[in-house]
């Protein structure tokens, strides 16, 4: 064996070893989370800041909101994200699963500043209570907002809006804080039919045209005055074009985002329209797609682009842009939500590891040390409130 080859051996050699020993060693060194990916550009920013104190560090996987509850069920992941609210069909009691109890109603209602500013409070709480191993427990520590977003370029809507007398393209959320039929609320009936029909075709070719969106909303929100609703229409006729469709874009189902829509609208998305796994995915598409429409969450809603506009959301008196520049804009009471929620199993048989797990979800829903991460991407801290 010549020199040059000995030496090649023992790189090579001394390669797998070392990748077998990271393999072996990298597991113990870090603490497993994963779930919704609209959660994820937080948690990015929450767990490059986090370490235990024995050098630990948070890794999340991007799975969605449906893995983030059967693996945290399964042991997969010490923390399962969601950013849904928790279904009593993703607990059955049958398989053993017994709904998480929520700490916002119970440890942390009475929560106090002088609590928040001890990292071991919620620890020391849970060590209190009674019967509670092998209880599952969520947290809901953030709420994200929903915003509608289109491309209407080449399709002459903008031209339409800014000559009749709309100025704008709205949806009208009513006060229970959604957009479902609503034969009280005429303003969010007609938001409701809207979404209905761009969203429940089931096939290409029966999606609506813009032509037809822009009769529909010339129609339904010219108000009672037959002259401004003819003269609407007839613009809606003239400048808009009745070739290209509306496509609606969707992330896929049993997402966070997909069942926020679900819960907020009362509509199921049919066949034609198209899916995609991510938020940013789902924006990147519209952006590059005229003619369509879908929803995301805020931190891609408020995005600068010069192709995606934002539906505004307007409740009474009140109107929301989330695409809007105003600095003085109080997007805080936006009324579209949908919570992020961390959700863990408290199981003792790794005392030290939950302790751990216990501090971070406690640092990471109380902290005022990341509340700018939270801003940062449009969320607001539900602890804190």
């Amino acid at each position: 064996m010549n020199k040059k080859f000995f030496l090649v051996m023992v790189i090579v050699v001394g390669t797998i070893i070392g990748l077998w020993s990271w393999t072996l060693v990298a597991p113990n060194n870090s603490i497993s989370i994963g779930g919704s990916a609209s959660v994820q550009p937080l948690l990015k920013k929450l767990t490059d800041k986090y370490k235990t104190e024995d050098g630990k560090k948070f890794v999340y996987s991007a799975t969605g909101s449906g893995a983030g509850v059967t693996n945290v069920q399964e042991g997969v992941y010490e923390i399962g994200f969601i950013s849904k609210k928790v279904s009593p069909t993703d607990w059955d009691e049958k398989k053993g699963f017994e709904m998480p109890i929520n700490e916002n109603e119970a440890l942390f209602k009475e929560l106090k500043d002088e609590d928040i500013n001890n990292k071991d409070w919620y620890w020391e709480q849970l060590q209190k209570q009674e019967g509670i191993e092998d209880t599952y427990r969520s947290i809901e520590f953030a709420d994200d907002s929903i915003v509608f977003v289109y491309n209407d370029k080449g399709t002459g809507f903008d031209k339409f809006l800014e000559q009749s007398e709309l100025k704008y393209f709205a949806f009208e959320v009513n006060e229970e804080g959604n957009i479902k039929e609503d034969k009280e609320n005429s303003r969010t009936n007609a938001s409701h039919q809207i979404l209905k029909a761009i969203y429940s075709p089931d096939s290409q070719n029966n999606l609506i045209t813009w032509n037809d969106l822009a009769v529909m909303i010339a129609t339904l929100f010219s108000g009672e005055d037959k002259t401004v609703i003819d003269k609407n229409i007839a613009l809606a006729n003239s400048l808009v074009s009745n070739k290209v469709k509306v496509t609606p874009y969707s992330s896929t189902s049993g997402s966070g985002t997909r069942s926020s829509f679900n819960n907020l609208t009362g509509i199921e998305p049919g066949n034609a329209v198209k899916e995609y796994g991510a938020n940013g995915t789902i924006y990147g598409q519209i952006e590059k797609s005229p003619g369509s429409i879908g929803f995301v969450s805020m931190l891609y809603g408020a995005s600068d682009s010069k192709n995606v506009k934002s539906v505004k959301i307007t409740q009474n008196d009140n109107i929301w842009d989330p695409s809007s520049k105003d600095p003085n804009q109080d997007l805080s009471t936006y009324p579209l939500t949908r919570p992020f929620i961390a959700i863990f199993k408290y199981n003792t048989d790794n005392e030290e590891k939950l302790h751990q797990i216990v501090n971070f979800l406690f640092w990471m829903a109380t902290s005022k040390e990341v509340e700018k991460f939270y801003s940062s991407l449009g969320l607001s801290q539900v602890v804190l409130k």
